[in-house]
């Protein structure tokens, strides 16, 4: 079952409000978005504090003026009344100066092997999180009105005190779950499920159509096929006059000689 997390890059220093319905404009200005399925990881925790901790009502998921929201609204006003959820939201500048004091927690966890999916996430919070940074936690199958699941990793994270059990133990469960894991990427960060990332300079070079010498010196190719082919077929046709002296063969020569010698032209064209 999808239960997914989401870090969103967005102008918003908060949850949006269904009750003022800000979720329309939320999604039209959030930039950029890293998704993970039933779990945080781990360098998106290391982006906060415990009192960059906030509270949303599960009803303000909706904007509740939206006609096609009320059917749901309903069933949220059932399930959950009025309960909150804990979520996370800070700044790009505290961001990344949290994520740097963290630097030699990460690779007390996991190791110098991994320090470079550090440094990757590092620069997607540089360059895609301008602004605010906002954990959004609502889709994990919470307790309601419960913050443990953030506040203990967090605990852990700015303590970081290397002879405590409790730091010990958070550091081996980090380490175990992420031998369950193929892709250590999405473990240390999670992933770009909309592609909402610009496309890397290879693929954009991959992708740039020929250049005008290029084309021109296919063109020059294609000419030069087609004046050998040329050739041939006269050739032939004027070897058969000659020693037939017949022109019914001479034609059906030039005629055969013709379509078999263009076909061949049209394909090295096409491969060139």
């Amino acid at each position: 079952m999808s239960h997914p997390v989401f870090l969103t890059s967005t102008t918003f220093n908060h949850m949006p409000i269904g009750q003022e319905n800000q979720w329309a404009d939320f999604f039209q200005t959030a930039s950029f978005e890293l998704e993970a399925n039933a779990f945080i990881p781990i360098l998106w925790l290391m982006l906060f504090r415990q009192d960059h901790l906030h509270w949303a009502k599960y009803i303000d998921e909706l904007d509740h003026d939206d006609e096609r929201n009320q059917g749901d609204l309903e069933e949220y006003q059932q399930d959950f009344s009025e309960s909150s959820y804990a979520y996370l939201v800070i700044d790009q500048q505290q961001a990344l100066i949290n994520l740097e004091q963290r630097r030699a927690l990460f690779r007390d966890f996991f190791g110098d092997e991994n320090v470079h999916h550090f440094e990757d996430f590092k620069s997607f919070i540089l360059q895609y999180y301008p602004q605010h940074i906002l954990l959004r936690t609502s889709g994990l199958p919470l307790d309601l009105n419960d913050a443990n699941f953030l506040t203990q990793p967090l605990t852990q994270i700015e303590n970081m005190q290397t002879d405590d059990p409790d730091y010990i133990a958070f550091r081996e469960a980090q380490r175990h779950d992420l031998t369950r894991f193929d892709d250590y990427a999405y473990f240390f960060y999670g992933a770009d499920v909309l592609n909402t990332m610009p496309e890397s300079d290879h693929e954009e070079q991959s992708s740039t159509p020929p250049t005008h010498s290029q084309s021109t010196k296919a063109a020059d190719s294609s000419g030069m096929a087609i004046w050998i082919c040329t050739g041939i077929v006269a050739l032939l046709t004027l070897g058969v006059w000659f020693v037939t002296a017949s022109i019914l063969y001479s034609v059906l020569i030039f005629i055969i000689s013709a379509f078999v010698l263009g076909f061949i032209s049209s394909k090295i064209g096409e491969a060139k």
